[in-house]
């Protein structure tokens, strides 16, 4: 029966490449886009454009890009003479491709939406780019010679095959990676991290790669059965010489055996997954919430200095005051807090950022002031930050909810007592979406 360990190893095999796949396919349905101004710490899912300022350029096809494969094949022929089983001489006629060159090379690169832009470093990236040449020709092709060796191999058949995969400026691209600080300015990047699990680029759309994975799953998963069922069958085989259908006739409760283990084995394989994907969507659920109380006590930072700053012209002084005092009076991002309160907190947040934009308004000196222009542009940022902050969770929300609701998810949320969180309520109130007046007069 020590036969029998071949299919049942490839059988073992197949079901962790199954697994991976599964995994990687529920990661990329759970993890919400984020705009690029709202990307923050941890793994990402961004959308975008290609964009760089000095591409490098794809050696086959002569065209700009930031990431490129290219490789030369050349066909061979080959007739040689051998012994059989028998001794006897005989001659067969063998071809295939040999690669004669290869090679590749990237650069960092910009990813650019409607927000703004977010820098790729795709070095230990796994890239999907489309082909942007795969050519076969001969001598009298300029390409043979003009891109390939001068040299042919042994028993060359004079064919050559040009091919080459390039992501190029311009290009919609999907990034699934890791985001970190950039060294040398306070902004985020994608890059490969040790921590990170994935690390994905590709011009293919998200519904196209959950699409394809959930193909692969589904062939890797039935190779993966059918070894098992081989399993038995083949070890009673080479046994007991019998042929393969004289097994199945013979011995059908050895074959149902195995596929019970299989059913089984993937079944806690599939459990095991869902009951950790289960768990990612609550942590990032839970991180969400956490990103938005870090862009509330950057907010609550940096008002008072801008406060500081309108403070130094006395005609502002009762509304500066007045604004001061609202700005202390909140909260400071203390972690821990329930939703309602983060809610409450961004939304006093906002009417006093629209309480500033008013005072810039009556007032034009003010407005023109450099200081207080650029405190300014630092507190819409941390504005922005926040909304894109809000988005995130409540779309991480959603993809919790998703999973609580939908088959086979429902059944292992139940068991372990999954529960959904609440969505963030802002400006619960009308007149709250109203800049609130500011005025010079008593009263």
């Amino acid at each position: 029966m020590e036969f029998a360990l071949i299919p049942a190893l490839i059988s073992v095999a197949l079901l962790f490449w199954w697994r991976s796949i599964v995994l990687f396919k529920r990661t990329v349905e759970d993890v919400p886009t984020s705009k690029v101004k709202g990307v923050f710490y941890g793994l990402n899912e961004v959308k975008g454009s290609v964009k760089s300022e000095h591409p490098l350029q794809a050696p086959l096809t002569e065209t700009p890009s930031v990431w490129y494969k290219w490789k030369i094949s050349e066909h061979w022929r080959k007739t040689e003479t051998y012994r059989d089983s028998q001794g006897k001489t005989k001659t067969r006629t063998r071809s295939g491709w040999k690669t004669i060159d290869s090679g590749g090379s990237f650069q960092p690169f910009d990813l650019q939406d409607d927000t703004g832009e977010l820098l790729i470093e795709p070095e230990g990236a796994k890239v999907e780019a489309p082909s942007t040449m795969s050519h076969t020709c001969g001598p009298t092709d300029p390409l043979y010679y003009g891109k390939g060796p001068l040299r042919a191999i042994a028993h060359s058949t004079s064919r050559r095959r040009f091919s080459e995969t390039s992501l190029a400026p311009g290009d919609a691209v999907y990034v699934l990676g890791p985001a970190k600080l950039r060294e040398e300015v306070a902004r985020p990047m994608i890059a490969q991290s040790k921590e990170a699990r994935y690390f994905f680029i590709s011009t293919k759309s998200e519904s196209q790669i959950i699409r394809s994975k959930g193909i692969w799953a589904f062939f890797v998963l039935l190779f993966c059965f059918l070894s098992a069922l081989a399993a038995p069958v083949t070890g009673i085989a080479v046994d007991t010489g019998l042929e393969p259908q004289e097994v199945l006739a013979l011995h059908p409760w050895w074959v149902a055996s195995a596929g019970f283990v299989f059913v089984c084995v993937a079944g806690l394989f599939y459990v095991s997954l869902l009951y950790n994907g289960l768990i990612r969507v609550r942590n990032r659920l839970a991180h969400a919430l956490g990103l938005i109380e870090i862009q509330l006590k950057r907010r609550h930072d940096l008002i008072p200095g801008l406060m500081e700053c309108v403070k130094g012209i006395s005609k502002y002084e009762r509304e500066v005051q007045e604004l001061i005092a609202s700005s202390r009076s909140s909260p400071t991002g203390e972690p821990g807090r329930e939703v309602n309160e983060v809610g409450r907190e961004v939304s006093d947040g906002t009417r006093l950022v629209g309480g500033l934009f008013a005072l810039a308004e009556s007032y034009p000196d003010l407005g023109a002031d450099e200081n207080y222009a650029s405190f300014m542009k630092e507190l819409v940022d941390t504005e922005d930050r926040i909304a894109l902050a809000r988005a995130f969770y409540n779309d991480s929300l959603l993809a919790l909810q998703d999973r609580l609701l939908v088959f086979p998810d429902l059944v292992v949320a139940k068991w372990f007592r999954f529960k959904a969180g609440k969505y963030l309520q802002l400006l619960p109130e009308p007149e709250m979406a109203l800049p609130p007046k500011v005025s010079l007069d008593g009263g």
